[in-house]
């Protein structure tokens, strides 16, 4: 799991990662990091009393709700507290909704396969596909969820999750999935949405680098290549060549991307910033590169919240993340 550390640590996990040569995949460089949540303007509770919600439903979502934030770690810490029923301490803020679920089945009329002709010992042999009743069953699943504040009762978070199913059966060879299990599982979606939104995820992934050498010279393609290659075995190594080629040659996109990918790694963001950017005014395409820059910046803003998050702490008991550039 990824820590998130101070400007020493952080930079020293950054060599470190680079470091990792046989573990990433082929043409790839392994990028990690801290990912906000969606929700604004919620990075500074740490306290979530779970107050009442309503509904048929409401209870279970309640119980997902609290498994899924008591379940939240970064840097192998909990990220929240969740406080369940009375306690000396006031939380920081309650979380409160109501979910319902309705069932309906509608009859309804389907194409299947029959059997039109048999032999004089029943065997079919012929079959069209033909209109035939059908039972049709809709399942919708609505859930609100709201945060306020508790020191002013102030909404600071609502969201509707809504769900459906809808299955057709037809004869008594077909038959309905369990409704409960689709509840339960409309539940569980709905109360990891719900996390989502409210804290940050550590994500780890392999990001494919840029391979194409269009309009390199010949010495700098061969040269780009062999850091293409080497990303198998040595990503440091494929990282300090491509800034080599940057120093030796004109700008290409493809050097500017992947030294932006190695900057990233590092977790020097605003560098890697630059270098999607610089990457993103050459010839080429620019899905990619916006897709980097929307990440990074995406790193760039869970860092903030963590500030947000621990601006009153005592910096003894908490290390707050830097950007490092």
């Amino acid at each position: 799991m990824m820590r998130i550390l101070s400007i020493g640590k952080m930079a020293s996990i950054g060599v470190a990662g680079l470091c990792l040569a046989a573990t990433a995949q082929a043409e790839t460089l392994r990028v990690e990091g801290l990912y906000p949540a969606r929700a604004p303007n919620i990075a500074a509770i740490k306290t979530i009393a779970i107050d009442r919600f309503g509904g048929g439903d409401g209870t279970a979502l309640a119980f997902a709700i609290e498994d899924k934030l008591s379940g939240i770690e970064i840097d192998d810490a909990p990220y929240f507290k969740i406080m369940a029923g009375r306690s000396a301490i006031d939380p920081e803020a309650t979380l409160s909704g109501t979910a319902t679920t309705g069932i309906e089945e509608y009859e309804t009329r389907e194409y299947r396969e029959r059997c039109i002709e048999r032999d004089d010992k029943g065997k079919c042999e012929k079959r069209k596909s033909i209109k035939v009743p059908c039972l049709k069953r809709v399942i919708d699943f609505q859930a609100e969820i709201r945060m306020s504040r508790f020191s002013d009762g102030q909404t600071i978070y609502a969201d509707r999750k809504s769900d459906g199913h809808e299955q057709i059966v037809c004869g008594r060879k077909e038959s309905f999935s369990s409704s409960e299990n689709i509840i339960r599982g409309m539940i569980n979606s709905a109360a990891h949405a719900v996390r989502r939104d409210l804290a940050p995820i550590e994500r780890r992934e392999n990001i494919r680098v840029f391979e194409s050498r269009k309009g390199m010279d010949k010495a700098t393609a061969k040269f780009f290549k062999a850091a293409v290659k080497m990303t198998k075995t040595d990503e440091q190594e494929a990282c300090r060549m491509w800034d080599q080629a940057a120093a030796n040659s004109t700008s290409h996109r493809s050097i500017a991307f992947n030294r932006g990918l190695c900057a990233e790694k590092e977790g020097a963001l605003e560098k890697a910033l630059n270098l999607y950017a610089e990457a993103g005014q050459l010839p080429g395409g620019k899905i990619e590169i916006d897709l980097a820059i929307r990440r990074v910046e995406d790193r760039q803003r869970a860092l903030d919240d963590w500030d947000v998050r621990y601006a009153s702490a005592d910096p003894n008991a908490v290390e707050a993340p830097v950007k490092v550039d």
